[in-house]
């Protein structure tokens, strides 16, 4: 009798939060929103115009300790909708951007977020997106130099042809301990391509000073007696 009782009241009590459940994904979101603090509530915000459900039952779960679980989920979904070809890129763009959001505010450490979500929106065709939160990336996890590597070597260097700031993010990157010595030689050509010939020579002597290895001496030596001889000959002015 004791048992049949508790059985009883413990489906009267999953029916009750089930409802409850429902009841809270049905309502004006914007009525629900307001008591979500920190990430939660950005979660939410993120989320709310492309699929309400999703953004309160998100924004839940972070409240109820479930950070990693929409984590793993958005990047799921990620990969999901930039793969659905047939959604034009706008489409894709709109439902995949707000979950990049979530990402980076859920995982900001989880750099994947990062480079996978800048390669997605550049594939998208919003290459100042990419940027945008290659950049957060990058201040959120400074010793992650393929963030530095995407966006000043693939997008400003050779995508977008904007030498100046390419220059400025590598010299910065050079700055930290550990930075993968390709950066130097990068920053070199980069000189190069930015007009700046007599700057490109002596990085590249840097890097042939700095290294012990016979290849990359071989690769600088080449280098700068191509630039010099290019320089007399009037090419570079």
């Amino acid at each position: 009798m004791k048992l049949a009782r508790f059985k009883g009241y413990f489906l009267i009590t999953v029916l009750f939060f089930l409802f409850l459940g429902k009841h809270f994904i049905e309502v004006d979101l914007k009525k629900y929103s307001p008591p979500l603090r920190g990430s939660a509530r950005k979660v939410v915000n993120f989320l709310a115009e492309e699929s309400p459900k999703q953004a309160l039952l998100s924004g839940v779960g972070v409240v109820f300790g479930l950070k990693e679980v929409v984590s793993d989920f958005s990047f799921l979904q990620v990969i999901q909708i930039f793969g659905e070809w047939s959604m034009t890129r706008e489409e894709r763009f709109r439902k995949v951007y707000p979950l990049i959001q979530t990402l980076a505010v859920l995982s900001p450490h989880f750099v994947p977020t990062y480079s996978f979500g800048a390669l997605v929106l550049e594939e998208l065709g919003y290459v100042d997106k990419a940027l945008e939160l290659l950049d957060k990336g990058i201040t959120e996890n400074p010793y992650a130099f393929e963030l530095w590597l995407y966006r000043d070597f693939s997008i400003y260097l050779f995508k977008l042809k904007e030498y100046k700031k390419a220059i400025k993010g590598i010299k910065r990157a050079l700055e930290l301990e550990g930075h993968p010595p390709v950066l130097e030689r990068i920053l070199a050509y980069a000189y190069e391509k930015d007009g700046q010939i007599e700057n490109a020579i002596l990085q590249w002597e840097r890097v042939y000073m700095s290294t012990s290895d016979a290849r990359i001496k071989e690769i600088c030596k080449k280098h700068i007696e191509r630039l010099k001889k290019e320089k007399g000959k009037g090419k570079w002015k």
